[in-house]
């Protein structure tokens, strides 16, 4: 994987857990991988890695062998169970940090979990540091802004807005969704995954019979779980016709690769990028802001 770029300084924030208040937009470079997701660099208790920004993660994530070289953290007595988008249930110990810094954004008391295995890179950064920050992904430029009430305002007047749902669970994970419309005939929820990489659309399998896909005429495949070999699920490869923000109609992906999954966890869950090349996420206004 290619060395990333140092990060700019732009200005300091100190963003302890509720805290919201930035004096200056904060700009921080990404590498943007060849699937589509997005690598910063991030310092824990100021050892630094390179980390995925996972808008679908729910949590911050360490592999162990980077959790190793990272002095100071707390083991707490808390755990957390989630659930992979297919179904498997994991169960994460939770690890408190002094510090993660991320270009000039410096975030106090942020949890963690570890994982034992082989990652081409050293984890996850979640929304859970942005929780009181509205933050900026730009395709375009291949950067994260983190905004000031001023700039938000200036995206909103020229953006395009819509609604998000946000799904928390006792403070430790944070994801987003909206609502969809998918052939112009079903409104579904979809968890929003920058994590996933670029133009991947996956739907509950209860929905194949209503969107007229017949699962003995597509490409059937059972594929095993990474976490859980003995696991797995059967995935449909079909395409679709049309996929719209209800509420903004010319937020749209047209005929696109979509898989049908069953036993998938949400009523569909994808990429974030057909929404548009500059992506707001405001959790504390549950919006989003799409500028072109």
């Amino acid at each position: 994987m290619k060395k990333i770029f140092l990060f700019l300084l732009i200005a300091l924030s100190i963003n302890s857990f509720g805290q919201n208040k930035i004096a200056k937009t904060i700009t921080i470079p990404f590498e943007l991988l060849g699937s589509g997701h997005i690598l910063i660099k991030a310092k824990v208790n100021n050892i630094e890695g390179s980390f995925i920004f996972d808008t679908g993660a729910g949590l911050n994530l360490m592999t162990k062998k980077f959790a190793d070289k990272v002095t100071n953290l707390k083991k707490t007595d808390n755990f957390y169970t989630g659930h992979r988008a297919t179904g498997e249930a994991i169960v994460c110990d939770l690890w408190d940090t002094e510090t993660l810094e991320i270009g000039s954004f410096i975030s106090k008391g942020q949890k963690f979990t570890t994982i034992d295995m082989e990652f081409p890179v050293d984890g996850l950064i979640s929304l859970l540091p942005f929780r009181g920050t509205p933050i900026t992904i730009d395709y375009k430029n291949k950067v994260l802004v983190l905004e000031t009430e001023k700039s938000l305002k200036e995206l909103a007047k020229t953006g395009t807005s819509f609604p998000i749902q946000i799904s928390e669970e006792g403070e430790k994970t944070l994801g987003i969704s909206t609502y969809i419309k998918v052939n112009d005939k079903l409104t579904l929820q979809m968890n929003l995954d920058s994590g996933a990489g670029f133009n991947v659309f996956r739907f509950s399998s209860r929905y194949m019979e209503k969107l007229g896909v017949d699962p003995a005429k597509v490409e059937k495949k059972q594929i095993a779980s990474d976490f859980k070999p003995t696991e797995g699920n059967n995935y449909y490869f079909t395409s679709l016709d049309k996929i719209s923000i209800p509420s903004a109609d010319k937020i749209k992906a047209i005929d696109f690769k979509a898989t049908f999954i069953e036993g998938l966890i949400y009523e569909a869950i994808g990429s974030i990028n057909w929404l548009g090349d500059k992506i707001t996420i405001d959790i504390q206004k549950k919006n989003m802001i799409i500028n072109n």
